[in-house]
């Protein structure tokens, strides 16, 4: 859209996650001054070596409805960018992924329950699930996404937490084919982060087009995410390239879950010190509750 819209002016080059050699965990010290790297999508919970508090900024779970999700991403831009800005990061807007379910996938089939998964590795993409994950027994680990498939096929982890849609782009069900269903996946949206000195050096006109575009892809991606169409179709092809999903988790297992995520909020929040409950007031009063 930046490119077509400037006529060519700026063109943006799309790489694969990792393929640079920048990790996520290092996002914040490599982005700013905009000479490896411009522009990313980022997921906030993959920086909390430098922002702590991201860790426990929107738990996933902790918000239920898709609909109250959407509305607190407006008080969700404000809490990053007061951060982002100390980093010389702009936040312009969010990609939402369509995946509405988050699921735990292993290389051994039947695993759909806390009892099977205690002695399994477990692969989490953020220090809140390992906290979660470790309360209710189970030995798990933060692993990128980029780093997933080579951990899971070297027997790093034996199962993963993570979305069918993801799982599709980096061909989980060839390592992990086996999926089943645990909680709602209502997490922090990926952002669409810039330089800022980057940003800055642009000529005004060419700043709005990249803005308007962010807009753009934000309003799109949102509304596609509540009609929830992308679930269906991503599953089908899952399963079609060998993937198999199981029973869900029990009832009992989901509300033990969400009762773990809670504490663990509770109990990391406290650690990162009073940004969390300042935040997690912020949000309640966006959505209302």
């Amino acid at each position: 859209l930046v490119s077509q819209r400037s006529k060519g002016r700026l063109k943006i080059t799309v790489y694969p996650g990792g393929s640079l050699g920048v990790k996520d965990v290092d996002m914040l010290r490599v982005l700013p001054p905009g000479n490896v790297i411009q522009a990313a999508g980022l997921y906030p919970g993959y920086v909390t070596r430098d922002v702590p508090e991201f860790a426990v900024t929107m738990p996933a779970g902790e918000i239920k409805d898709a609909k109250a999700w959407a509305k607190a991403l407006p008080a969700l831009a404000k809490i990053y960018n007061e951060t982002y800005d100390r980093f010389g990061v702009k936040l312009l807007g969010y990609v939402i992924s369509g995946d509405r379910a988050g699921h735990i996938f292993c290389k051994e089939p039947g695993i759909s329950s806390f009892a099977q998964l205690k002695g399994k590795k477990l692969r989490v993409w953020d220090k809140f699930h390992q906290w979660t994950f470790t309360a209710l027994g189970v030995s798990a680990q933060v692993i990128g996404q980029n780093d997933l498939y080579l951990a899971m096929k070297t027997g790093v982890v034996d199962c993963a937490v993570y979305t069918i849609g993801f799982a599709n782009t980096i061909s989980l069900n060839e390592v992990a084919p086996n999926s089943a269903y645990l909680f709602p996946y209502l997490v922090q949206p990926l952002g669409i982060v810039v330089s800022k000195k980057a940003f800055d050096a642009l000529p005004p006109d060419v700043q709005k087009i990249m803005q308007e575009a962010a807009n753009e892809v934000q309003k799109e991606t949102v509304a596609a995410y509540l009609r929830g169409e992308y679930e269906k179709r991503v599953t089908d092809k899952f399963v079609k390239a060998g993937g198999k999903v199981q029973k869900p988790f029990s009832a009992a297992d989901q509300e033990a879950f969400q009762k773990a995520e809670h504490d663990s909020w509770v109990r990391g929040a406290k650690d990162v010190g009073n940004k969390p409950f300042i935040n997690r007031e912020i949000i309640l009063k966006a959505i209302g509750g």
